[in-house]
This record gives structure tokens, sequence and C-alpha cells, in this order.
């Protein structure tokens, strides 16, 4: 049986992983959106995990998960992190890993680079961290030095400990400095960590021993997560000081390290802790609940948020325990987090978002919620509870007058050819019609053949310098980072430890010293090449010990996520079918983002707009699904629900009953065949012609229907007025009606311009949708 689930874990497939960032170039003090998106076709939860991050803090973080059976179970997971940059250099964010039961999916770290920011005011050294660093020890005389801070050595499992790096600087010697010095704070395994602002240059400066002394400070907030004794790594200063006065004069290179620290976890109290105690841990936490609307109707969704604030690691709270009445349908929407620092404690809000669907008319009980918690401050568990409501609900009855549109469709990906076809761009379909006649113009030729050179086998020490080369890129992808300053540092940034890492960094300059060295070869040739082996096995094995290392913390994540997603949001077709509409179209939307080539998902989505009144925003649905499936009689019925108000606007809607891409595929099949008859049957030449020449107008037709829907058009989503100019109170040009067609000429910081027959003018830009494309 073991056998047979491990088999079909495989036949479904890792989680399909990307990542993104909307900015890889910013400044300190500016903020970047990280998105992770995993697509999975398994029902089962997956976990999303970020290795620890250096040079951002984290600001906010929200996660969701669509469950979909329409075509196969789907699941889709996206977790969106908001950070700021507070250093200036290039850093990594990630790498990103999903997993779902047995199967782990990794996405590489994106490299971002953050420029020193003059404008930015340097972040203030808090109350907390101030207290921290009059703690730290006095450097050596004359010396620089490193030494780690933490605020505790003995916490209980998920109390906040500081974690600082102090490196000590004598005046003369930092004044001889070329550039600043590299500061490496600890990685600890075994907890939850969240970078803190620090200042990128001088923290401090301070007068010991008659000396002045520079202050270079990297601060970190750790939350254990398990009750065993954490051992802090040493910390690590690297800086360099030239041999001699002139510019280009070798420089001698240092690097310290502290001493490491020991953590004494202990495991939360027994007495006294109440039977729904769940695990969260925090002080002062508060309950808040928001609905939206305030009013609901019976058969359509309500948004019921819940708001959890106070001090703590806010991504270990889990979700509050609610028993929903019966007369109601309940399903989690999503999670948002946003984190706070106040005098130097992490804490922060955390949102759960809740769909509600009540049955039927009348007051709608909400019942009261009751958040058991430990609290740190007092020192015993607590509770933080929310009295129960009551929520107005309305009969609505649809108006009879209003015709309903044809059904949903079952959401079908486009076949394999189809996809072929779309991906191709333009110049490659020219490539490949011109393919046939220009193989049949060099048939005749001769080919001139080079005499086979055997493969040049690399032995020694370059063969050995070409593994190593191919492990390092492949742990570092940036060349930038691949320098000899900083290769040990991105080595140990990828997952490697700092021994591995250092080694790696002298070996590849022994590498090149003898590249670049006398030919003939040497009695630790084959020394060296004894240790770039041993290398390039110790890097395979740390990195799969990272791994190793954060499978119980990735266990208990799993187990808050598990509980947090165990009632996956409804798909869309049964709120559709449930009346709740808005819901309804909120997930066809996200499905349209996520496969915009399924016509299905655009019909759907129009179908909940066309039912919600916004006949705009159906028809801009429906015309998308058109030109996907130009033959499907529900979409064709649909649009007739929705008419173009005008002639202009039908006209440039208009799409022919097939798509450029069947268009492209029969022509190439012509073109090809006609091609291999006229060489195969050249006494059929002139039938031959024809074929070709339905090839060659087929093919047009294709790449001049993509030109045509790849005009910049929209539709007006509801009725409005063109403007003069991009200015509210700008004189009126004309009024547009809700579902007419316009061509878009240009865009100017929220409104667009816009021209509707020989009429131009300005509109904002959410009062259009873009159906170009």
């Amino acid at each position: 049986m073991t056998s047979f689930v491990i088999l079909l874990a495989l036949l479904q497939g890792a989680p399909e992983l990307h990542v993104s960032v909307d900015e890889d170039h910013v400044a300190v003090g500016e903020e970047i959106l990280y998105t992770i998106q995993a697509v999975s076709h398994s029902s089962d939860p997956m976990d999303l995990t970020v290795a620890p991050l250096n040079g951002f803090e984290i600001i906010s973080r929200s996660e969701r998960t669509e469950v979909s059976f329409s075509s196969g179970p789907t699941r889709t997971t996206v977790l969106e992190m908001r950070l700021r940059a507070v250093r200036p250099g290039r850093w990594q964010v990630g790498p990103a890993r999903a997993a779902q039961g047995r199967l782990v999916t990794e996405a590489a770290a994106i490299v971002v680079d953050v420029q020193p920011n003059p404008v930015a005011a340097a972040p203030a050294l808090n109350p907390r961290l101030k207290t921290l660093l009059e703690r730290a020890p006095p450097p050596p005389r004359g010396k620089a030095a490193v030494a780690l801070v933490v605020s505790a050595d003995s916490i209980s499992v998920g109390e906040q400990v500081d974690v600082v790096t102090a490196a000590w600087f004598p005046r003369d010697l930092r004044l001889q400095l070329r550039r600043p010095p590299t500061l490496q704070p600890p990685v600890i395994d075994g907890v939850w960590s969240y970078p803190q602002s620090a200042p990128a240059g001088i923290a401090a400066t301070r007068n010991i021993a008659g000396g002045a002394y520079d202050l270079f400070v990297a601060h970190q907030v750790v939350f254990p997560l398990v009750a065993v004794t954490i051992v802090v790594p040493p910390a690590v200063l690297k800086y360099s000081t030239p041999l001699a006065l002139q510019f280009f004069s070798q420089e001698e290179r240092f690097a310290l390290s502290s001493l490491p620290e020991t953590l004494l976890v202990r495991p939360l109290p027994t007495a006294g802790r109440p039977a729904g105690f769940n695990g969260a841990v925090g002080s002062g936490l508060r309950l808040e609940r928001r609905i939206t609307p305030p009013t609901a109707h019976a058969g359509e969704g309500v948004a019921v948020e819940l708001g959890l604030t106070g001090e703590g690691n806010t991504a270990l709270w889990p979700p509050p325990e609610i028993r929903w009445p019966r007369n109601v349908r309940a399903y989690v929407d999503r999670v948002e987090e946003q984190v706070t620092t106040t005098e130097g404690r992490v804490g922060g809000i955390k949102t759960f978002r809740y769909l509600v669907v009540p049955d039927s008319a009348g007051p709608l009980s909400l019942p009261a919620v009751s958040y058991g918690y430990y609290d740190l401050a007092a020192h015993g568990y607590r509770s933080a509870a929310l009295p129960a409501a009551s929520l107005p609900v309305s009969s609505t009855d649809a108006p009879a007058s209003t015709a309903l549109p044809p059904g949903l469709l079952p959401s079908r990906s486009p076949g394999f050819a189809t996809k072929m076809a779309r991906d191709i761009p333009d110049w490659g379909w020219v490539v490949i019609f011109l393919m046939p006649p220009v193989l049949i113009n060099l048939r005749g030729r001769p080919i001139r053949r080079r005499a086979a050179v055997p493969p040049v086998v690399e032995t020694g020490l370059r063969a050995a310098e070409e593994r190593l080369d191919q492990v390092v890129r492949g742990l570092v992808p940036d060349p930038d980072q691949r320098s000899r300053v900083g290769l040990a540092a991105a080595v140990r940034a990828a997952g490697a430890d700092g021994e591995t890492a250092s080694r790696v960094a002298a070996v590849r300059e022994r590498l090149l010293a003898r590249r670049y060295g006398p030919p003939e070869q040497t009695a630790e040739d084959q020394a060296l090449v004894q240790e770039v082996e041993e290398l390039v096995r110790r890097l395979g094995d740390s990195l799969r010990g990272w791994g190793g290392r954060v499978a119980p913390i990735v266990l208990l994540l799993g187990l808050f996520s598990a509980g947090l997603y165990a009632q996956a949001p409804p798909p869309p077709e049964g709120l559709y079918a449930a009346g709740a509409l808005q819901a309804a179209a909120d997930g066809f939307s996200r499905r349209a983002a996520l496969e915009p080539t399924v016509a299905a998902h655009w019909y759907d989505l129009g179908a909940a707009y066309y039912r919600l009144g916004a006949k705009g925003r159906a028809t801009a649905a429906w015309v998308q699904a058109r030109r996907l499936a130009p033959r499907q009689p529900n979409v064709l019925r649909a649009l007739r629900l929705t008419p173009a108000p005008d002639v202009t606007s039908a006209r440039m809607l208009w799409s022919p009953p097939v798509t450029p891409e069947e268009l492209l595929l029969a022509g190439a099949l012509a073109w090809f065949a006609g091609w291999i008859g006229w060489v195969l049957r050249p006494r059929y030449r002139d039938r031959w012609s024809a074929l070709l020449i339905f090839a060659a107008i087929a093919a047009l037709g294709g790449l001049g229907l993509r030109a045509w829907y790849h005009r910049p058009i929209a539709v007006v989503l509801d009725q409005t007025t063109m403007r003069l100019s991009p200015h509210g109170r700008a004189p009126a040009v004309g009024p547009l009606e809700s579902g007419a067609a316009v061509q878009m000429v240009k865009a100017d910081r929220g409104w667009v311009l816009v021209r509707s027959g020989r009429v131009e003018g300005w509109v904002t830009a959410d009062a259009i949708a873009e159906i170009s494309g």
C-alpha cells in the first residue's frame, strides 16, 4: 500500500513553483513585493517556506489558497511578502520551497540590488538595541573585534530573542579601509528569524581606553520553535587593509569570528493550560471583528474578518476555533499578516478572512470567539474573546425580466497543438514557412563535411576546475557574486556551512594561481584534485543537510498550515450556484489570471458579472472567451445578451469563427504537404500550387488576425464621460456607454487617452478593461 501511495504521488508530480519580485533595483527604505505561486494537481495541503532574509525586513505577509475540481483536482497557493530594504548591497531573496507530502520543489533565489539612499533617514537605534549594545564586550586595545550579544540565554518556546552582532573598529584602522567591512550575522537553526533595520554604516562611536572606536551593527530577532538547546554559530567580520599607500597596492585580508552562544529553550508550562490551547504564544493579544458589508442577502457571501493584534510571532499564530451556526456555510478565504516593531518588540496584526454565505433571511447570529494563548508578559495562559454578534439578512429575488446567461462551461485547457501554436511568435511562423522552399533550393548543392574531431577529454586540474565551477554556478547563479571577495559569503548564503564555503574560496584561488603558473606538473596537483573532489561531495552533502535540519521546522509549519487550510475555499462554481455571485466572480477572476488561455474561465467570469448587473464587465470577459473559443454556443448566445451599443464598437469587437492558431496550423500543414507533393509528384504541380496558395492565404490570415487581436482595444465597464484633459474637473468631451469599445492611445497617471470614432478624450483607468492580446 505504501508503494502504491508513493507511485501515485510521483505520477501526480511535484508542485510547480514560480517566484518573482516587482522590482530588482531599489534604494534603502523602498519596498518590494516578493510573490511565490505554487500549483499542484492534488488537493493535499501545501506548505511554502522561504530561507532567512538578509538586507530586508518583512512588512506584511499574505497567503491564500484556491482548490478547483472542475478538470481534476488543482490546488493553487500564493504567498505574497512585502519587504523593505534596510541595507545597501546585493541581497538574495529566497530560495523558496513548496512541500506537499513527500514531494518538494525548490525555486532559486532572486538577487535584488539595493542602492544607498541619501534621502532616506538612517534607522535609529531602538531602546532595546541600545541596551544590548551596552553589554557588548570592549575590543582589544588598537584592534578590531566582533562579538555576539543575545538578549537572554534561557527563554520559552515562542519568546522573542534579540541577536546582535557588534563589530568594533579603531578609528585609525577604519580610515585605512578602502571599502566598508563585511559583517555576517549567524544563521541559526530551529528558530523563526526576522531581520531588523540597523544603520548601514557606523552605528555609534565610543571612546574606549583613550581611543575612538566605531561600531558596526547587525540585528535580528528570532523566535525558538521547539524546546531544545540551540547553538548560535559565530558571527564573522571581514575586512582588508592596503599593504602600501599606492592606490593599486595589494591588500591584506582579515577574518575575525566571535564566540558562539547557547540558548536554552524551555517548554510552555502545563499548569493552567486550557483544553483548547493550540500553541499560540504572545503578549496582550486582542481580537477584533469586521463584517463587510454590514447587511447581507440570502445566498450571497459576506466577508467576516477576525483581526488578532498583539506582540509576538504573528506567523505562528494559528486560526481561532469557530463554531458556525447550521444555517450558514463558512469558508476560509485568506490570511494576511502585517509585522510591526514597537521599541524593539516584534508584533503586528494577523487577519483571518472568512466567506460566510447565509442560507435564509432573518437575523444571523455570529458565534462568540475565544482565543487561548500563553501570555509571556503575564507568565500564564490568557484568552482573547469576542462576544456574539447579529447580522441582518434579507431575501433577494432576481428580477424576472432579466434573462439569465447559459450555464457555466467546464474548465478544459487548450490542446497541445494550440498551446504550441500560441507560444510561437510571428517571426517564428515566418521562419517555419520559409524552411521548405529554402531546403528545396539547397537540395542539389553539395555539402562540405568537416572531418570529425574527437572530443577532448579534460583530465587533471582542468577537469577538476570545471567540475568545481559547475557546482559553484549552480549554487551562485549571479556571476558578480562569484568574485574572489564575495564567493565564500555567496556559497554560505546558498546553504553550505561556513567551513565548506571558506574552503571553496581558498581552493578556487589555488586553482586560479595554478592555471596561470608554470605549465609543468607539480607534486601538489594530485592533492589539489583530490581536495576538489572532496569539496564537490561535501557541497552536495551540505545542501542535503540543510534540508535535513529544516525538516522538523517544515513539519511543524506543515501542521499549522494543515490546520489553517483544512477547510479550503469553495470552488467558484458552487458559489455561483448558491447565489454568492461576487465571491464567484472573484474566484473566476483569479482563475482567468492564472490561466488566461482557457475560454471557460472568461465565460464563467462574464456570467457572474452579468448576473451582478455589471454588463460592461460581462461584455469584456465574453469577448475574451469568444476570441479563444469562437464557435462555442454558450459564448455566442451570451454575447447576444449584451449587444454592442453602436456600429463602431461592433466593428472593433468583431472576431471570425476561427482562431489565429487554427489558421496558422492549417496553413502550416497545407504548406508542408504542398511542398512535399511538389518534390515527389511534379506532374501535379498545378494542384500543389493551388494548395500552396491556400496555405499562404491561411497563414497570412492567421498573422493578420493576431495583429487584429493585439490592437490596444478596451471595453467601457460603466457609463462614463470623456474629458479634455486627465483631470476630474476638466471639460467633458462626450459620453461613453457601458460595453462600448474604444481604442487606447496613451496612459498618464491613472488616466487613459481613448479614441471613440473620431473623438478623443481622457477616462480613468478603472473605467475600462483592456482586451488586447
